[in-house]
């Protein structure tokens, strides 16, 4: 009986060898690591080193600074007193000189200045018109009441504001009656008057509304025409 012949088993496949590990990459310590890892008086001296280019870059930021301060100062400094550049000074305004308003007026300021302090409205119109040259020259007249306790130099003053702000002063001439009931008005003045005369420049009464070089009187009545008043006249050109 014919045997067959002997196999002899597989011999084992061998596996290949793996490829080797790339290598690891070198590992870089920081800063910080290596400032840990480093010695002690090497820590110290970095450390010195360090604190001192603090100190020299602050100082000199602040010199810097300070500089850049002074040179502005100077810069502004040299621009008030530059030649080139005038100063400006501040010119002082003049005091006004107070006018002094006297009673019983002499000039025409003094009467422009009692006027100023008058009351108009304390100064009632009962009737006006116009007398004189009517149509060539005329002469506004009014005829006013007033209030019996307005008397002395209040009464002057409100007069005269009524008589500048009804712009009375015309180069015709004018008048004003005043009295304090109105029952006493087309009689006598019982409170007082103004009344305006305007001469020409050969002393006789002016007949032209636009003549120049006139001369203006201004009489001033306080108190009843037939009583103790007090009379002031004022004479002025225009």
């Amino acid at each position: 009986m014919n045997q067959p012949p002997f196999e002899q088993p597989p011999h084992p496949q061998t596996p290949p060898p793996a490829p080797p590990a790339p290598p690891a990459p070198p590992q870089h310590r920081s800063l910080f690591g290596w400032f840990r890892s480093a010695s002690r008086p090497l820590q110290i001296g970095i450390g010195c080193v360090a604190l001192l280019t603090v100190c020299v870059v602050c100082s000199g930021v602040a010199a810097a600074i300070s500089s850049a301060g002074s040179n502005g100062g100077n810069s502004v400094g040299q621009t008030a007193t530059s030649p080139h550049t005038p100063a400006s000074t501040a010119t002082p305004k003049p005091t006004p000189t107070p006018r002094i308003v006297h009673y019983p007026p002499t000039t025409l300021d003094d009467l422009r200045g009692l006027a100023a302090q008058g009351n108009a409205s304390a100064i009632q119109t009962v009737h006006s018109e116009s007398v004189g040259l009517v149509g060539v020259c005329p002469q506004p007249k009014r005829e006013v009441i007033v209030d019996p306790s307005v008397t002395g130099q209040q009464l002057a003053e409100d007069l005269l504001a009524y008589f500048y702000g009804q712009q009375l002063d015309s180069p015709c001439g004018s008048i004003v009656f005043a009295y304090y009931h109105q029952n006493e008005v087309g009689d006598v003045y019982t409170a007082g008057r103004i009344n305006l005369d305007v001469n020409d420049s050969n002393g006789q009464g002016n007949i032209d509304p636009n003549a120049t070089n006139l001369t203006y009187t201004l009489t001033l009545d306080i108190g009843g025409a037939m009583t103790n008043q007090q009379e002031y006249i004022v004479t002025y050109s225009g």
